[in-house]
């Protein structure tokens, strides 16, 4: 055989491999080979810049009113990172659904087992709580996410945020317990506030999208920070005033609706260095 021969089909062969080793089928399924980053999503809680501390009556809200922060559980879901180049991931881990107790370190951290791809990023967008399609009664069995059931009567499901405060103003001696409680809502008929005078539910869950850029490397482990003001669910456009709600604001969806409205510019993204 010819030397020249030999040459051209070695290129051929080389072509083939290359080929080969980029694409590769399987009954017919072409899988293409990418590169892939390791994300761990954490949570951090502040007021005001300052990072948070429980029991203590430091805080106090634009209208005046003193508070202090007792817990902290929420939920949120449908979480989707957002490629520069326009494309949108789906995080799938534990079902695109995570709970945080801020008082519990290890619900900080959620270690995503998706693969998520390698390259630029410049958003994120969840949904802070559960959606229908997520949030039926009996769908988690044990502790602590069982704990945040809703009971059925309102609505079912689970609450989207428990936050438990105590609060006072100036003219109060002593301060009082505030469920500041955040789930599916009740349009009630007349003025009577009780479960038989219930006629219809309102969804309460809202989504978020945050400016976010960041490079994923390959094979890299990287840490993204969702970052979130409790006083911004008091301070935002709609300036909350625990007197105007003595009895919390679970089963009064006026109350939710305004917290929600706040909800919305509660949270940071922040890329650790």
């Amino acid at each position: 055989m010819k030397p020249r021969n030999l040459f051209y089909r070695f290129i051929k062969l080389a072509i083939l491999i290359a080929i080969f080793s980029s694409c590769v089928k399987h009954d017919s399924l072409e899988v293409t080979v990418y590169q892939y980053s390791n994300v761990i999503l954490t949570f951090s809680h502040q007021v005001k810049g300052a990072s948070l501390k429980f029991d203590t009556m430091l805080y106090r809200t634009s209208l005046g009113n003193q508070y202090q922060v007792s817990d902290l559980q929420y939920f949120i879901s449908g979480v989707y990172f957002h490629q520069a180049k326009g494309k949108w991931q789906e995080i799938s881990t534990d079902k695109g659904i995570h709970y945080t107790d801020a008082r519990d370190n290890y619900s900080c951290s959620w270690w995503l087992k998706d693969q998520i791809q390698a390259g630029e990023y410049d958003s994120i967008a969840f949904t802070f709580g559960l959606d229908e399609k997520q949030n039926f009664s009996g769908r988690f069995t044990d502790p602590p996410e069982r704990d945040m059931f809703w009971p059925d009567l309102l609505g079912g499901g689970y609450h989207y945020m428990k936050l438990n405060l105590k609060w006072k103003n100036d003219t109060m001696v002593q301060p009082l317990p505030f469920m500041f409680h955040l789930g599916i809502g009740q349009v009630y008929a007349g003025n009577t506030v009780n479960t038989d005078s219930i006629i219809g539910f309102v969804q309460n869950y809202f989504k978020v999208i945050l400016p976010c850029k960041m490079t994923l490397k390959s094979g890299g482990y990287h840490q993204v920070m969702l970052q979130m003001d409790i006083a911004r669910w008091f301070d935002g456009e709609n300036a909350f005033d625990f007197a105007a709600y003595p009895n919390g604001i679970m089963q009064n969806q006026d109350g939710m609706y305004r917290a929600c409205l706040n909800g919305r510019k509660a949270f940071d993204v922040i890329i650790p260095k």
